[in-house]
């Protein structure tokens, strides 16, 4: 075997090829920041800092080095070379470099890219990402990010938009569909004795402005900080719905402030999360027309 061509993270032994532990380590090193999403030029940008050596006096890593290894298949191990890297972090590896190299061509100035919104994946929970593959007929594809899921929906970005933009003016059409929890009104005990004493002040003939003006304040703040948050909200809602102006061009900014999340339904149909937490489905559209 020729031991110029021998690969890194391997070294010669009594005439056998076997595991040399301190560059191995920076093998799975280079896979493991490759899995966390590092790109290929930040990992050799790094090596070079930590002056790790590609060969005895070389700290010249790039692009092409990390590459090499992290498509070599010598280190899944075989008859001639003992394992490194494991067959599931292997293929993890190449999965990353596949959707990667996919994504070249993407246009991240597209509108769907803009969307504040994580889109949720409805069988995990896990955030989706949206991946672009121009070999399927439907291009956009959304794919769960959890390993034990990968729950996959294509849908295009046009259908996507228009359905969201569908349910969006729904509610500005019809902003009462926006629901207003019911809670019970808890009555403060320490904002009824500020109010009690300002009534007792008031009485008095001789008023102390700065006093009573103190208690106001403090009362009031008592009692705003009393108020139910989720009303707060749904009616936050309902005026963000009944201001905005229609126009022929998807609501981005609405969307931005008023959607918490996208997810999908049993049949992959777009459904979105409002910041109250109320979740809104196509076929609710047409129910309000």
């Amino acid at each position: 075997m020729n031991r110029r061509t021998i690969p890194f993270g391997y070294k010669f032994e009594n005439g056998c090829v076997v595991v040399d532990e301190s560059t191995a380590d920076i093998v799975k090193e280079i896979f493991k920041r490759y899995l966390a999403g590092e790109s290929m030029l930040n990992i050799s940008g790094l090596l070079n800092n930590l002056h790790i050596e590609y060969r005895p006096g070389t700290t010249g890593w790039n692009k092409a080095r990390i590459k090499r290894i992290l498509e070599n298949k010598k280190y899944l191990g075989d008859e001639d070379y003992p394992q490194v890297i494991s067959e599931d972090i292997a293929f993890r590896a190449d999965e990353i470099r596949e959707t990667r190299n996919k994504q070249k061509g993407v246009n991240k100035d597209e509108l769907i890219y803009h969307l504040d919104a994580q889109t949720i994946c409805p069988c995990c929970g896990t955030v989706m990402k949206r991946r672009f593959d121009p070999r399927t007929k439907i291009h956009g594809r959304w794919k769960c990010q959890s390993n034990d899921c990968r729950k996959l929906v294509a849908i295009t970005d046009e259908v996507m938009l228009s359905d969201i933009t569908e349910m969006l003016y729904s509610l500005i059409k019809h902003p009462d569909r926006i629901h207003i929890p019911i809670e019970d009104e808890c009555i403060n005990l320490e904002a009824m004795k500020i109010e009690n004493d300002i009534r007792r002040m008031l009485d008095n003939r001789l008023i102390n402005k700065d006093k009573v003006r103190d208690k106001l304040l403090k009362s009031a703040a008592i009692t705003y900080t009393g108020l139910p948050n989720k009303k707060y909200e749904a009616q936050r809602l309902i005026n963000m719905f009944v201001n905005y102006s229609p126009s022929d061009t998807f609501p981005l900014d609405l969307f931005n402030k008023a959607v918490e999340r996208i997810s999908f339904d049993n049949n992959d149909n777009v459904i979105i999360t409002l910041i109250n937490g109320q979740i809104i489905r196509k076929e609710q559209t047409y129910a309000a027309s």
